[in-house]
């Protein structure tokens, strides 16, 4: 899939100007999308992270047939591409629940701060 190259210098800005982990919500599902169509192994966790978190929170999702199984679809794809070598977290991530991987994601973020 090409990908215009000013989509994907956009999208790279604003992850470097967000100061969490994981952007998150809709500005974080169009960010991770583009990035996932340039270098999916290295973004599938967080587009799949996104996008079930998105499923499962989302007010807009739950108005709308079908998009929250259609989020959840797209974030299964996502997770495929999870490398072998990712931390088990992230290739488990299915085994957990959105407020469990939140907190481990907060508490990666601590120790990598530290």
């Amino acid at each position: 899939m090409n990908v215009h190259a000013d989509l994907v210098l956009k999208a790279r800005i604003t992850l470097m100007g967000h100061n969490d982990r994981i952007l998150e919500g809709e500005e974080g599902m169009r960010v991770y999308r583009i990035l996932f169509a340039v270098s999916p192994g290295i973004h599938a966790y967080r587009l799949a992270y996104v996008l079930r978190d998105l499923a499962e929170v989302s007010a807009r999702a739950a108005r709308r047939p079908g998009a929250r199984e259609a989020l959840l679809e797209e974030a299964r794809a996502a997770s495929t591409r999870i490398p072998a070598d990712a931390p088990a977290y992230q290739r488990r991530m299915w085994e957990y629940p959105v407020a469990q991987l939140k907190e481990i994601e907060r508490r990666l973020g601590q120790a990598g701060g530290r």
